[in-house]
């Protein structure tokens, strides 16, 4: 498979990972044009009919934004030291993005830099851009970009999609599994092909880190003398 035909997936991928938009049908019809393994009906189903936007909607505000057992989208939400680490991952991710003439903070509606859907936006940009390098004959440049897919892969995406994709609530989904499943597919063979070996991602979602303060079970305060 070309890299155009590569960044063309990651490309939706980005766009089926993240909140619906109004372009719904339109997305999953270039999905099933594709050929893409493992499309749900239930997806192709909804792409079809009035009302199905809303449905889509709701299925994913459930899984990922609402409740106790929400499965949050967002990188930096995980790991046990997220407290200390947030910081520092999010200025690594946005250095990814200047780097390549990118800023994830354009625009009113673009989600932070850790969201799942844009690692995957990110990542499409470098298949592109390596594509265009290539077919200039540019071999330096080329491997530059080659070698950035590769550190994405290992400090990010090659860690976040697959543990995004192995929760029981997302997995269970008859409409976001398979789409969440195809996702972490298209990156595992990322890594195969460039040699990259992320380390598991600490998913430690929803659990308080040891520097955050819990007001709840703060020891009371001394009486005054």
């Amino acid at each position: 498979m070309s890299l155009e035909d590569q960044a063309l997936q990651f490309a939706l991928a980005a766009r089926l990972t993240s909140y619906p938009d109004p372009r719904f049908d339109h997305w999953v019809g270039q999905l099933v044009q594709t050929g893409a393994t493992g499309v749900p009906p239930g997806l192709i189903e909804l792409a079809g009919v009035q009302g199905g936007l809303d449905v889509a909607r709701g299925e994913f505000l459930g899984l990922f934004d609402h409740g106790a057992d929400r499965i949050p989208l967002y990188e930096t939400e995980y790991g046990r030291m997220r407290g200390m680490s947030k910081g520092p991952e999010l200025a690594d991710l946005n250095g990814f993005y200047r780097a390549f003439g990118l800023d994830a903070a354009d625009g009113d509606e673009r989600e932070l830099a850790d969201h799942l859907g844009v690692e995957l936006e990110f990542y499409a940009v470098l298949l592109a851009r390596q594509a265009l390098l290539n077919e200039a004959g540019d071999a330096e440049g080329s491997q530059i970009v080659e070698d950035a897919r590769r550190t994405f892969l290992v400090e990010h995406l090659g860690r976040f999609a697959p543990a995004i994709a192995q929760q029981k609530n997302v997995a269970d989904s008859a409409l976001y599994g398979p789409v969440f499943a195809w996702a972490r597919t298209l990156v595992e063979a990322q890594c195969g092909a460039l040699g990259a070996v992320p380390a598991p991602l600490d998913f430690h979602g929803l659990e308080p880190a040891p520097d955050e303060v819990c007001c709840a079970v703060a020891p009371p305060m001394p009486p005054k003398k």
